[in-house]
């Protein structure tokens, strides 16, 4: 069954040859940036549930899509306050008091064009750099107003991309999840570099998530 997004499964313990990437995983709502049915592009929940308020986010898009030349399908993270609560709140009711909040953290691109057709078969780490591309090309444009904000965008992230490391063994894995939990973080992703995009459950993305650090912990 064809979903808007691909999806992850539980890590087991084992990587790629060679290793994969390693993203922290961020504790919100999975975002995705695609044409509604009337044709306008807005920010959607993996089930398909419209993000309001994200106005100053979908305008920095709007940005790294002219600069791709050819319309996106943007994958990442919305969070709010830097908590799940935060979020959740925001996109159930928060948003009905006015202004915009939030931040997407990204961290996957194709064109539209693949996306409706299912997927890319873009291997992960070519996307990863385009998108790096696309992120940085924009973060150097010479800031402007957008229409309507008054200069509130000035100085805030609407946009940042998800910051990535390798991993060669389960022990490289564990000791990134430690650190991000650590740090009081969700746990982290492991993806595989080689591996295509399918809107899809895949075990070519694998999670590790704060409720099963005593577990891991302890095999570590």
């Amino acid at each position: 069954m064809t979903g808007l997004v691909q999806l992850l499964t539980d890590w087991k313990g084992p990587l790629p040859p060679g290793g994969a990437i390693c993203e922290p995983k961020i504790d919100g709502f999975r975002a995705a940036r695609f044409p509604g049915i009337d044709g306008k592009n807005r920010l959607w929940t993996r089930n398909g549930f419209e993000i309001h308020g994200a106005a100053h986010i979908l305008h920095q898009l709007a940005r790294m899509e002219r600069e791709a030349g050819e319309p996106l399908f943007l994958d990442g993270e919305f969070q709010v306050g830097g908590t799940l609560a935060a979020t959740k709140h925001w996109c159930e009711s928060g948003w009905k008091l006015g202004g915009e909040a939030g931040t997407l953290h990204l961290f996957d691109a194709m064109p539209l064009s693949q996306w409706r057709a299912g997927g890319t078969p873009i291997p992960l780490y070519q996307r990863k750099a385009w998108l790096k591309e696309l992120v940085a090309a924009c973060a150097g444009e010479e800031w402007e107003w957008r229409e309507g904000s008054c200069g509130r965008d000035e100085g805030a992230t609407p946009v940042v991309l998800i910051e990535d490391e390798w991993v060669g063994s389960a022990q490289d894995v564990l000791a990134a999840a430690c650190r991000i939990w650590a740090a009081g973080g969700e746990g982290v992703v492991i993806k595989d570099a080689d591996a295509p995009y399918e809107r899809k459950r895949s075990q070519t993305w694998q999670k590790i998530k704060r409720e099963n650090q005593h577990k891991w912990r302890m095999a570590a």
